[in-house]
């Protein structure tokens, strides 16, 4: 293993690490959209997902997010365990515009430094009350499937990358190219160059909400099946947030096993 990049807004710790010969960095969810496409589309879209967000300011309440994750059971948040080594117990979150005091802090046991594994668990002090959380994917025919991906830290477009932050929810399209044990994988297509692979609101993660979520809607229910993780930028030149970047997210069906028995166990020794 090399060195990850770790990206949070306003830190931007530069480091490294190669996975099967990719340069990857951290990923950060922030939505990074089509430039032939009304930005108005992206942030109506993100509208249905926007309540389940958990946004983490960490350095100061009301500022851009520096992670975020995804309200799965009434006091429990699914995160990037990257995300998840910064926050402390007692940091408050934001959630559908309230504010919740984190209580315990559950990093993945096999995490690795900026590589596999990277996947935490928030227990909140107090229930979320008159939202419904995601459902947790399970089954295993992620290839193929289209998702919404959902942030809001910087945005731009796939020609210039991440350009500004308006604090707006956007979301974005893609669809899941690979799947192994550990990773989600998928790339911005460029719809000029490859207009039969580009979906209409297609998009790609940033800077400012690692750990974000990657949803899909089934049977009239919204599912988790991936948390941001990490970027690959060796196609691009080293250029985050541009067309030809490839995303990897971290495949929640892999981790059913983990999130249930640390949940479990909690409520067993309350």
């Amino acid at each position: 293993m090399g060195r990850w990049r770790m990206k949070h807004r306003q830190k931007y710790c530069i480091v490294f690490l190669i996975i099967s010969s990719l340069l990857l960095n951290y990923s950060a969810s922030a939505i990074i959209i089509r430039h032939d496409r009304k930005d108005s589309k992206y942030v109506k879209l993100a509208k249905p997902y926007a309540k389940i967000i958990c946004q983490m300011n960490l350095e100061e309440p009301g500022k851009a997010p520096d992670g975020v994750g995804t309200l799965i059971f009434p006091n429990w948040v699914l995160t990037a365990a990257h995300v998840g080594t910064e926050v402390k117990v007692g940091h408050l979150v934001t959630i559908a515009g309230k504010n919740y005091q984190v209580e315990k802090v559950f990093l993945h046991p096999d995490y690795e430094d900026g590589g596999r594994h990277d996947i935490a668990l928030l227990e909140l002090k107090t229930a979320v009350k008159g939202v419904k959380p995601a459902e947790l994917f399970r089954e295993r025919n992620e290839v193929g499937q289209i998702f919404t991906m959902v942030g809001k830290g910087d945005w731009g477009t796939g020609l210039t990358g991440p350009t500004t932050n308006d604090r707006k929810f956007r979301g974005a399209m893609n669809k899941v190219d690979e799947a192994s044990e550990a990773w989600l994988k998928f790339v911005f297509d460029n719809p000029e160059k490859s207009p039969e692979k580009a979906l209409d609101l297609e998009g790609i993660s940033g800077p400012g909400d690692s750990g974000g979520p990657a949803f899909i809607k089934k049977d009239g229910k919204i599912f988790l099946i991936g948390v941001g993780s990490g970027q690959s930028t060796s196609a691009t030149g080293g250029r985050e947030g541009v067309y030809g970047v490839t995303e990897y997210y971290v495949r929640v069906s892999s981790y059913l096993g983990w999130i249930e028995k640390v949940i479990h166990t909690e409520k067993e020794n309350k």
